[in-house]
């Protein structure tokens, strides 16, 4: 049973039975408090994993639990997407080789599945666990607890030539099972629309399926698939008559260039308050797990308890995301 409920620097301060995968979501439910509280050491932090979305709230929150300097990273050979590493040069050996064991980063899929076969202790990420997944660990014997940590949204992203800067839920739809093929039909240019989408069992192409197509069929289009969550960015930079879909956090804080431009939904644009207010039709949840059988004693459901509570609400927030109300 799953609960569930070169660098320039910055200061740091689908199912193989052809069936729609569905994630799968519970009522949250009470968490058990730690048996221990243990003082966090590189020694004994759990190894943390996750999406890649959620890369910089994991490693901000190592390096505020540990005390560890760090700075924002800007990757120009990534075409300039952002994230947070620390000052290495401040650090030893020992610990260089504890943060590259502590900070894992597989993507939703990979940390799941790590999950599962006990091989990571922790992981964020960008959504729950999956049909696929699911059965994976019933197959395992294995049971997951998760719990939202922190709001994000699932937002659709387009080249900032394309004049359309909003779409109806049923345009989106209707965009994405074939039946609006042109721009035209939407209010834009005279053009055939390029819908993106991502591979299957990866974080984005899951929520599309699940929380924006609810059952529909989304047409075959393995032209159009990207592999990476860069793949979007590097698609639509090239095409004016492209649209791609994105996590919020990715689009605002990772990316934060101007080389797509986010689109309103149902009249409302994504950001950071129309996300915590609920107003935009997409807000989601990013998600700390844990197996169901870690010792309570340890630091890994420590950790765990803690973000499902509210005590790292402010490294959260520093991070980027918008918080939880605290439980």
């Amino acid at each position: 049973m799953i609960l569930l409920t070169s660098f320039t620097l910055a200061s740091c301060g689908g199912s193989d039975d052809g069936r729609t995968p569905e994630l799968i979501i519970d009522p949250v439910v009470e968490l058990e408090k730690p048996t221990a509280t243990t003082t966090l050491t590189l020694s004994n932090m759990p190894v943390i994993d996750g999406s890649d979305s959620t890369e910089p709230l994991r490693s901000l929150l190592v390096y505020r639990l540990l005390g560890i300097k760090c700075q924002w990273l800007q990757n120009l050979h990534t075409n300039a997407t952002w994230t947070i590493k620390p000052m290495w040069d401040e650090l030893d050996a020992d610990a260089r080789t504890d943060l590259q064991r502590i900070l894992m980063n597989r993507n939703t899929h990979g940390s799941f599945v790590s999950l599962i076969d006990g091989e990571d202790d922790l992981i964020i990420t960008a959504r729950g666990i999956s049909r696929d997944e699911q059965k994976y660990a019933d197959e395992k014997g294995v049971a997951l607890t998760s719990y939202p940590i922190a709001k994000d949204a699932f937002v659709f992203i387009v080249n900032p030539k394309n004049p359309v800067r909003n779409l109806t839920i049923e345009q989106i739809q209707k965009i994405y099972t074939g039946e609006i093929r042109n721009w035209k039909e939407v209010g834009g240019n005279d053009a055939t629309i390029n819908p993106y989408i991502r591979n299957a069992n990866s974080g984005s192409q899951e929520k599309m399926e699940t929380i924006v197509m609810a059952g529909l069929k989304m047409i075959d289009w393995p032209e159009m698939v990207g592999y990476v969550m860069l793949s979007p960015y590097f698609q639509l930079e090239q095409d004016e008559n492209g649209i791609a879909y994105t996590p919020y956090y990715y689009y605002d804080t990772i990316v934060n260039d101007e080389r797509t431009q986010v689109i309103g939904v149902n009249g409302i644009v994504p950001s950071k308050k129309t996300i915590e207010n609920g107003t935009y039709p997409y807000v989601t949840e990013v998600m700390a797990s844990v197996r169901t059988d870690t010792d309570k004693s340890s630091t890994a459901y420590q950790l765990f308890y803690q973000l499902a509570t509210g005590q790292h609400n402010a490294i959260i927030k520093e991070s980027g995301y918008s918080v939880m109300n605290i439980r």
